[in-house]
């Protein structure tokens, strides 16, 4: 464990991500300090634990956040927002390393690791990561590139469209990757509480289980105790679908219905380096589901 004179600074540490970031390095005796636009109520998600300290703020008015940087070592860097993401991130990984921040680990996207130019997302989690990358006299650089979050199900599985059906374009036989953003955020604070040397600039892609819509629907059946089924649709069905939630714009929507021509996302594996990481196996899609079934309404 690193000594008491780190503290880390953290952006998005009320999500599911980072709130597991955040407990497991107060776990670890590490102060932190959150970015918040309500102080009172990130305080209470986390007990009002005295080793967390919130300074209020949004992405509207950074001057807070640059002066909230100084005193810190490190930075866990989580921001939403893809359409400012380039320039938010550049401009506060380049304050951070100008108040002294030591390392940065930064939630990016396995679509990074597609070709050049093959999505919204992965163009604008691509351009972030070169952005920090080539800042001069930067410190240590430590990207995470999660794949598909298990956490999506609850918002763009179907479920809420109809009580027992989900969909999605591929075979009910075809494996998917999935992520638990708990294994996301365990990672993260795993980088952030061991020697900076350790990882240096290191690039960790995270997959935490490899299910089919066949598994998916007998998770599902099993945990909610009702038979759920599994529709193939088109990409067209999908993208309207996702569009009538209100929660996506096109681009979003585009990338979440149709396959890449230039890479095979439909073949993933586990990733075996988060045994390495956490000394742990990965979270098993059933198990998160099973943890989180009170989120199906």
């Amino acid at each position: 464990m690193v000594s008491s004179s780190e503290r880390v600074f953290i952006l998005g540490g009320t999500g599911n991500v980072g709130s597991k970031t955040t407990r497991d390095l107060i776990a670890k005796g590490i102060p932190v300090t959150l970015y918040a636009r309500q102080p009172e109520k990130a305080k209470a998600s986390f007990e009002n634990n005295s080793l967390v300290n919130i300074i209020q703020g949004d992405y509207k008015d950074l001057a807070p956040l640059k002066e909230g940087l100084k005193g810190h070592t490190r930075l866990f860097l989580l921001i939403a927002d893809m359409y400012n993401m380039i320039h938010l991130k550049k401009t506060i990984a380049a304050w951070a390393y100008e108040a002294g921040i030591k390392q940065i680990v930064d939630i990016s996207s396995f679509t990074v690791s597609c070709p050049l130019r093959t999505t919204f997302i992965g163009v604008n989690h691509y351009e972030s990561e070169q952005a920090i990358y080539h800042l001069p006299n930067r410190g240590a650089y430590v990207a995470l590139r999660p794949g598909r979050f298990m956490s999506n199900i609850f918002m763009f599985d179907g479920l809420q469209f109809s009580k027992d059906i989900i969909f999605d374009t591929v075979d009910a036989d075809k494996p998917q990757g999935w992520v638990s953003p708990n294994d996301i955020g365990a990672v993260a604070a795993v980088v952030l509480s061991e020697d900076i040397e350790k990882h240096g600039d290191s690039v960790y892609e995270l997959n935490s289980d490899v299910a089919t819509p066949a598994q998916r629907v007998a998770y599902l059946s099993r945990i909610l105790g009702r038979e759920i089924k599994y529709k193939q649709v088109n990409s067209l069905e999908k993208y309207d679908m996702l569009m009538s939630t209100g929660h996506l714009s096109h681009p979003f929507a585009y990338c979440l219905s149709t396959n890449l021509a230039s890479y095979d996302m439909q073949n993933p594996t586990i990733t075996d380096g988060i045994h390495v990481l956490l000394r742990r196996k990965p979270e098993t899609l059933e198990k998160y589901l099973e943890d989180n079934k009170h989120l199906f309404k």
